[in-house]
């Protein structure tokens, strides 16, 4: 009854930390006294008020969302919230009123949301769109807004659209139009190297988890839980874009735990809370820990996508086994679910993890790492791992090699971190290094597509020749 309380409540905190992790709370992204200001049309206006009234000045939607978060976690930094949004506005209503409700405040921070509307009215008045008159139009409101303060930091976010009441019967049109606007909405945020947010992407995404009229009840308008959606995602992305990653002593982005960082087929933060129900999983003994890799092998918790469900048998039949890899994750998301639970109520006596080769591939949310820093990481996961389980054998996989090609610019370094590792692993208690990589190699160094289709992910042929490699390593002789 205990352990079950203790477990209840360890569940407790990490559904806490995760909600907050989502919402980036913990992250003070504005400075003291910035001046944040939020642009655009009905989606940004949501019935906000027209006078001082702090009940009512920044509307119920996501800009509130977001100024009630910070505004809770920091209210000593005393930063300003506006909401600008005007209902069916479009870019020439916006530049219309951009002295009086945009220069004049002075924002530090401008977020703008526009251009569904001059979709909207060019199919009523039957009046062709002109993107590239539109984009003349938004330019020059950025750059009045960079001469006023050359510092400002700008965030655009994309026009969205689903299926519903507005585009009814049109709908090819709508999408059609919808994705010029983003695109020039992308060409606009990469020449003022501003932020931007791809709310579609956001919203298709979210569809696995709920109905389109769940997210967006027109087609248009989100929802509660849809700008709930719009929230968060953007303040991910404004974290990642402005705020550097924090460092640690070494400055190694590698070691600090992380959620998140990039998108994939899939909901992480879903396959989080899955692997957060420890009484479900506490009879497994074998463990999986790992990315794509590692996620699209086979296995439960299920990925929507299994690659090698044949070669998972061949290496685990009998046994009771948990996968938990995350497809684009890299060292430090490891870290972090390891310190928000994932492995909580478990009695593992064989993990495996492989871990490293996302570290490689740098974005805008992460930046790539050396061989040196990801070998760093890996044996501080292997530690973790150790004094949580320390009756538990850990075999640390060699990252597997990438790229066809046998000279592919990712086979140097792959093969440096392999190198460095089992020096690493030294004095590491019940940790052993198992580096494959030759064996997925033809006589002449490259990959057969029959064995990684892509230069990266096994198919069920690379996955048997793991399966034969775990099975002749003798890990499961214990089991």
């Amino acid at each position: 009854m205990f352990t079950t309380i203790c477990r209840a409540l360890l569940l407790c905190t990490a559904l806490a930390s995760i909600a907050s992790a989502q919402s980036l709370a913990p992250v003070p992204v504005f400075a003291p006294h910035e001046r944040v200001l939020f642009q655009g049309d009905s989606i940004t206006d949501m019935g906000r008020g027209r006078t001082e009234d702090p009940n009512h000045i920044l509307g119920h939607g996501y800009p509130f969302l977001i100024a009630a978060r910070y505004g809770e976690a920091y209210p000593s930094r005393a930063i300003k919230f506006f909401n600008r949004g005007v209902s069916g506005n479009t870019i020439d209503d916006l530049a219309a009123r951009w002295k009086t409700d945009t220069l004049d405040l002075h924002p530090d921070v401008l977020s703008i949301l526009i251009g569904i509307n001059d979709i909207y009215f060019s199919f009523k008045k039957a009046k062709p769109l002109s993107v590239p008159e539109l984009e003349k139009k938004y330019d020059d409101l950025l750059n009045a807004a960079e001469a006023q303060n050359p510092k400002i930091k700008l965030i655009l976010g994309e026009p969205f659209l689903l299926p519903g009441t507005n585009n009814d019967g049109n709908w090819k049109a709508w999408q059609s139009a919808v994705t010029e606007l983003q695109a020039m909405t992308a060409r606009l945020a990469e020449h003022h190297h501003a932020a931007i947010v791809h709310y579609q992407q956001a919203f298709d995404e979210a569809l696995h988890r709920g109905s389109i009229s769940y997210w967006i009840w027109d087609g248009i308008h989100p929802t509660f839980a849809g700008h709930q959606l719009m929230a968060d995602e953007w303040q991910r992305v404004y974290a990642n874009f402005f705020i550097p990653q924090a460092p640690t002593a070494s400055n190694n982005t590698a070691l600090v735990p992380t959620p998140k960082l990039e998108r994939d087929s899939y909901d992480w933060y879903e396959r989080h809370f899955a692997e957060l129900e420890a009484e479900k999983w506490s009879r497994a003994r074998v463990v999986l820990i790992g990315d794509s890799i590692t996620h699209f092998w086979a296995g439960e918790p299920r990925a929507h996508i299994q690659n090698g469900p044949q070669a998972w048998e061949q290496a685990f039949a009998g046994k009771k086994v948990l996968n938990f890899g995350f497809g684009w994750d890299r060292t430090q998301n490891v870290l972090w679910r390891i310190e928000h639970g994932e492995l909580y109520g478990l009695t593992p006596r064989t993990i495996i993890l492989n871990i490293g080769t996302n570290n490689l591939t740098g974005t805008k949310n992460a930046r790539t790492n050396s061989p040196e820093e990801i070998t760093e990481a890996i044996a501080l996961i292997c530690k973790k791992l150790h004094a949580e389980f320390p009756e538990a054998q850990i075999l640390v996989m060699g990252v597997f090699p990438r790229g066809n090609e046998a000279n592919a610019p990712l086979r140097a370094p792959i093969k440096a971190i392999n190198a460095l590792l089992p020096n690493a692993l030294k004095g590491i208690e019940r940790v052993r290094f198992l580096d494959i990589g030759e064996k997925f190699l033809s006589a002449d160094g490259t990959i057969s597509k029959e064995i990684m289709p892509d230069g990266t992910h096994p198919s069920e042929k690379g996955y048997a020749i793991w399966a034969k490699a775990l099975t002749d390593s003798g890990i499961f002789e214990q089991d």
